[in-house]
C-alpha cells in the first residue's frame, strides 16, 4: 500500500526541489549520490530508485524472424561469436527497479530513440535459454543463454529477447543469469524456466 507524506517545495536557482523523509528514505535505501527514476503523468510524480543499470541489446520476436532474413545481420551474428553479438535491434541500457524493468536506448539502424517500460504486472513469463525463435547456434551464440521475457501488451502478449553485460565488458549476456534471479527473487510472472 503506498504511503503519503507531504513535503514542502523549494526554489534552488531556476528548479524547485523537495525533500524525502529521513525513514522514507531509509526504507527504500536511498542514499546521496543514487540516481532516481522520475515518471510523471499529468497528476502524479512517481520517484523510484534504480536498482541495477547495465548494457543491453535486444529484439522483439517480430524483430528476430525479420532479421533472420536479412543476409548481413546473419553473417554479423555469426562472424562475431562467441564474444559478438547475436540477432538485435535495439542497443541501449536496461535497468531494474523495485517495480519496473527499463530498457532504453535505440534502433540499431537509424538511432531513433527508444524507450519500454514494464511492470511487474505485465510480465507473464521470463526463461533463460532458447526457443524456437531465437534458436541456439543459428540465431544466437551457442554458449551465452539469452533472457526471454513475455509480457502483456494490451490484450496481445509480446515477447522480448534480452542480452546484458557491464559496461566495461565486450561479452553480451554475462549479466543475463543475475537478471534472472533478480525476477524471480522479486516473484515476477506466472512462470519461469532456465534450461
Amino acid at each position: 500500500m503506498p504511503v503519503k507524506f507531504e513535503s514542502s517545495v523549494m526554489q534552488v536557482g531556476n528548479s524547485f526541489r523537495i525533500t524525502i523523509p529521513q525513514e522514507i528514505s531509509k526504507h527504500l535505501e536511498i542514499n546521496k549520490g543514487d540516481i532516481l527514476e522520475v515518471w510523471v503523468d499529468n497528476h502524479t510524480i512517481l520517484l523510484e530508485k534504480k536498482k541495477l543499470i547495465f548494457d543491453a541489446i535486444w529484439a522483439f520476436k517480430e524483430d528476430i524472424l525479420q532479421l533472420r532474413k536479412d543476409l548481413k545481420a546473419n553473417i554479423t551474428a555469426h562472424v562475431s561469436q562467441p564474444l559478438g553479438k547475436p540477432l538485435h535491434k535495439y542497443k541501449g541500457k536496461i535497468s531494474i527497479t523495485r517495480n519496473n524493468l527499463i530498457l532504453e536506448g535505440e534502433l540499431v539502424d537509424s538511432k531513433q530513440q527508444s524507450i519500454f517500460l514494464f511492470s511487474q504486472k505485465e510480465i507473464t513469463d521470463f526463461h533463460l535459454g532458447w526457443d524456437n525463435t531465437l534458436r541456439r547456434w543459428k540465431d544466437s551464440r551457442a554458449y551465452i543463454k539469452p533472457l526471454r521475457i513475455m509480457f502483456r501488451n494490451g490484450i496481445d502478449t509480446k515477447v522480448v529477447y534480452i542480452y546484458t553485460k557491464n559496461p566495461n565488458s565486450s561479452v553480451y549476456g554475462e549479466k543475463n543469469q543475475e537478471i534472472y534471479e533478480i525476477l524471480e527473487e522479486q516473484k515476477i510472472g506466472t512462470t519461469k524456466t532456465n534450461v
